[in-house]
C-alpha cells in the first residue's frame, strides 16, 4: 500500500482521453487528513505544482491533474467544454477510488480544488461522484456553467472564493448558490493578480481553502456515511 511520498515527491499517473494521455502527479503525506485533487484546464505546468506545493506545506495529500491533453492547447474551446472536463476528471476520480478499493493507496477522504475554467467541471464531478467527494472548493470560475442539474444535485460542501474586483462572477456565483442545497459558502477574497504566492489574495485563498478541507476532512473521516457539517 502507498501510503506516502518521500519527500512530497510526486508520483505520475495518467488516464486515456480522446486526443491522448492526460497526466496527473500525486504526492501523499504520512500524517494528510485527506487528499486534494488539483483539476487545472489551462496548459501552464508550473501554476498548479506551485500550488499543490503549497497544500503540502500546509499538511495536505495531493493529486494535480491536467484535464487538457498538451497537444490540445491550442484549441481555446477545449478550455471551456464543461461536460468534457467533469468527464475527464471522474476517470481520474475513478482512477483513484479504484486505487483505494485494491489498497494500492491508503483510503482517506477527498476534496476537489478548481480554479476559473475548471470550476463549473468540478462542481459537476462532485455531483456526479458525491459518495466519493468530502468538500469542494472553488477559485474564480462560473460554477453556473456546471448545468442547474448538478447544482441541485450537488451534496459536497461547497466553498467558493471570488476576487473583490470580479463582480460580474460575485454576481453570477451568487446566483448558482440559490440552487444549491447543501452546506455552501461564497467569500470574496483580495485580488491574485498573476503570482498567488507574493499576492494578499494568494494568501487569503490557501488560508481559506485549506480550513475548508481540514473541516470536511475531520467530519468525513469521524463519520464516514455523514454528509451534515459545519464549517469553524
Amino acid at each position: 500500500m502507498l501510503d506516502f511520498t518521500p519527500d512530497g515527491a510526486g508520483v505520475p499517473l495518467s488516464v486515456r482521453s480522446e486526443r491522448g494521455l492526460l497526466y496527473g502527479e500525486l504526492a501523499l503525506l504520512p500524517a494528510s487528513p485527506g487528499l486534494v485533487v488539483l483539476a487545472r484546464a489551462a496548459a501552464e505546468e508550473d501554476g498548479g505544482r506551485q500550488l499543490a506545493g503549497q497544500f503540502r506545506r500546509a499538511g495536505l495529500s495531493t493529486f494535480a491533474v491536467e484535464l487538457v491533453a498538451r497537444q490540445e492547447g491550442r484549441f481555446p474551446d477545449v478550455h471551456h467544454h464543461v461536460p468534457l472536463l467533469a468527464r475527464r476528471l471522474t476517470d481520474f476520480l475513478g482512477l483513484l477510488r479504484n486505487r483505494m478499493l485494491m489498497r494500492e493507496l491508503r483510503e482517506q477522504p477527498v476534496g476537489l480544488f478548481a480554479a476559473d475554467a475548471a470550476a463549473p467541471a468540478a462542481v459537476r464531478a462532485a455531483a456526479l461522484r458525491d459518495h466519493d467527494i468530502a468538500v469542494v472548493v472553488c477559485r474564480g470560475g462560473l460554477v453556473d456553467l456546471a448545468g442547474t442539474l448538478y447544482l441541485r444535485s450537488l451534496q459536497s460542501p461547497l466553498l467558493l472564493l471570488v476576487e473583490e474586483n470580479d463582480e460580474r462572477r460575485v454576481a453570477g456565483n451568487r446566483r448558482a448558490l440559490e440552487k444549491i442545497s447543501c452546506r455552501k459558502e461564497l467569500k470574496i477574497i483580495p485580488a491574485i493578480g498573476s503570482d498567488d504566492a507574493l499576492s494578499a489574495g494568494g494568501a487569503v485563498c490557501l488560508y481559506e481553502a485549506v480550513e475548508w478541507f481540514n473541516a470536511g476532512f475531520a467530519e468525513r473521516g469521524n463519520n464516514p456515511g455523514n454528509r451534515s457539517w459545519t464549517c469553524p
